[in-house]
């Protein structure tokens, strides 16, 4: 917006036309309209002294000039930030989980800064609402999304010329905790849960009916953690998969959807690389075929047809199998086999580790696993790396101090 000359301050007179103390109008002029002729102006009103004022309308005239939308920046942050998350989710561009997770992180800042004018959030208060939040109980992690967060929001309405700078650019974000790395089972515990497992789809159920139910269902989940051992297959993943994807001629599985906690729906991965294929050993194709046998006799007793479109991992109603079901399941293994504290995302760790641990090509891993990219990969799993760069250290160590051993008895001869 161009405007003409540098303004004016004007002292606002009462009815009677008397002037009112520290009230002023700050004036800018437009120049005229091209249609009408007539002189445009713009206005606000100010309270303070004169000196103030005056430096009120230098900074009403910036903002003019930089096109910002004048008076937008009185809006109250609470709307501001809805608006902001709605057209997030009205983008269809963001999974239902993420704008979840997003009105969650939002509701830390409006307990703070829900009326406060987005004018007024400076530097000074991002800095007091971190402080705040943490005394809140907000954990180190959180606070960090939360820091994210606004810095998004407030980016976006200096974009929306709403604004003039982001607030959080001028401090200190918290930073996020690195998450713990997963547990990652040896060889040892490998076997010893494959024997678990074998053990778990064994059982015997007195009762016939009730027997066929439990068996079936402690194969489904067996099937489910062997997929994720296998294959280093995400739970969603795993859940996500149909008979279709599975080719036994070639050996492979294809990981086309991930089937979603929040929205019990299959989605698209995240990421391209998320979208692969993934070969399989001999033992589990014939796991695979044994349990799809199993589960094609429990279906037609109840009437449903297994087909291709079939979901891998069912349920007792030959449905898709709820995460939370899995999840109770395997918690009660661990409780009866002893492997307390392992996730079931350690399942897909443990693969990873022991592919890296084997010298593995750590690019084939990273596409094995459907990471974006190899960085991510190294990061996870460097450990295994330095661990077997430590043991070759200490091997050629030992051959070294025998050679240096046997040379000194050869000397001594």
């Amino acid at each position: 917006m161009k405007i003409k000359g540098n303004g004016s301050v004007r002292a606002v007179k009462n009815n009677k036309g008397e002037v009112v103390k520290n009230s002023w109008q700050l004036i800018l002029s437009l120049g005229n309209d091209p249609l009408t002729g007539k002189r445009r102006q713009k206005c606000r009103h100010f309270r303070g002294s004169r000196t103030k004022a005056q430096r009120a309308l230098h900074n009403f005239r910036l903002e003019a000039e930089h096109g910002l939308k004048l008076d937008a920046d009185k809006m109250p942050f609470e709307q501001y930030a809805s608006q902001w998350i709605e057209s997030r989710e009205a983008s269809g561009s963001f999974a239902h989980s993420t704008i979840k997770r997003e009105k969650e992180i939002l509701a830390h800042l409006l307990r703070h800064l829900a009326a406060v004018a987005l004018k007024d959030i400076d530097a000074v208060t991002v800095r007091n609402l971190y402080v705040a939040l943490g005394k809140d109980g907000v954990g180190q992690r959180s606070l960090a999304m939360v820091a994210s967060q606004l810095n998004r929001i407030m980016r976006q309405a200096v974009n929306d010329d709403i604004i003039m700078r982001n607030p959080c650019e001028r401090v200190e974000a918290p930073k996020r905790q690195k998450s713990k790395r997963g547990s990652a089972l040896d060889k040892v515990g490998v076997m010893r849960l494959v024997e678990a497992l074998k053990d778990a789809e064994s059982k015997e159920y007195p009762l016939a009916q009730d027997g066929q139910q439990r068996l079936t269902s402690d194969m489904a989940h067996v099937a489910a953690v062997r997929l994720a051992l296998a294959g280093g297959l995400r739970r969603g993943e795993v859940l996500g998969l149909s008979w279709k994807d599975i080719d036994f001629n070639s050996a492979t599985l294809k990981v086309a959807y991930s089937f979603s906690q929040t929205t019990k729906e299959l989605k698209v991965p995240k990421t391209d690389n998320s979208n692969r294929a993934v070969s399989l050993d001999s033992q589990m194709l014939a796991d695979l075929k044994r349990w799809k046998l199993r589960q094609a006799e429990y279906l037609s007793s109840l009437g449903i047809q297994q087909t291709q479109d079939t979901p891998v991992i069912t349920n007792r109603e030959g449905s898709r199998m709820d995460g939370n079901n899995l999840a109770r399941w395997w918690r009660t293994f661990q409780e009866r086999y002893g492997f307390e504290g392992l996730r079931f995302h350690d399942l897909r760790h443990t693969h990873a580790t022991m592919l890296v641990s084997n010298g593995l090509n750590i690019k084939a891993v990273s596409s094995r696993l459907g990471h974006s990219s190899v960085g991510i990969t190294l990061d996870l799993y460097a450990h295994a790396q330095r661990e077997d760069d430590e043991k070759a250290a200490a091997i050629i160590g030992q051959l070294m101090a025998a050679e240096a051993s046997q040379v000194g008895q050869m000397v001594n001869l």
